[in-house]
C-alpha cells in the first residue's frame, strides 16, 4: 500500500469543513485523505493543538502531515504551528497558512509526495497563495503566563 500525505484543514469554522466539502465535490467521493478541523472563536492556540492531536490519533496517526491553515497569524495557524513543534517520532510534517481552494485542489492531486516536497511544490505553483507555516516553541512568553 502507497503512503499518501495526510492533509489536515486548520481554518475558522466553518471554512474546514467547507472546504473539504467542496474537494469532495470536486472529486466526486469522500477523501479520507483530507481533515477538516473547524477552529471557534473561543478556542484557544493550546487547544486548537489538542484539537490536531486528537484528529491525528483518530486518523491512525499518520506518518506524514501536511497542515493547512487558512490567516497566516490567528490562531488555527498558531494552534497548528504549536502543534507542528511538539516532537512525534516518525513524523514526516509541513504546514502552509493561505489557504485557498486551488491550493486544497492541487495538494490532494499531489499528495503522494512527502509533505516538504509537497509543500514547496505547491508554494512554487501557487506562490501567491500561501507562506511557510513553521513550528512554535511550546514555550509560552513571559507576558502570556498568567
Amino acid at each position: 500500500m502507497e503512503i499518501a500525505t495526510r492533509l489536515f484543514l486548520i481554518c475558522h469554522a466553518p471554512l474546514a469543513s467547507s472546504f473539504h466539502g467542496v474537494a469532495c465535490h470536486a472529486f466526486g467521493q469522500r477523501l479520507n485523505d483530507a481533515v477538516a478541523i473547524d477552529v471557534l472563536s473561543h478556542h484557544s492556540r493550546e487547544q486548537v493543538a489538542e484539537l490536531i492531536e486528537e484528529a491525528w490519533v483518530a486518523a491512525g496517526s499518520p506518518t506524514q502531515v501536511l497542515l493547512l491553515t487558512d490567516v497566516l497569524g490567528a490562531t488555527p495557524c498558531n494552534g497548528a504551528g504549536l502543534w507542528m513543534g511538539r516532537s512525534k517520532a516518525n513524523l514526516q510534517i509541513a504546514g502552509i497558512a493561505g489557504m485557498s481552494l486551488p491550493l486544497l485542489l492541487k495538494a490532494l492531486t499531489y499528495k503522494q509526495l512527502v509533505p516538504s516536497e509537497l509543500a514547496e511544490h505547491l508554494l512554487r505553483s501557487q506562490a501567491d497563495c500561501g507562506c511557510r507555516l513553521e513550528a512554535l516553541s511550546t514555550r509560552v512568553p513571559p507576558q502570556h503566563q498568567q
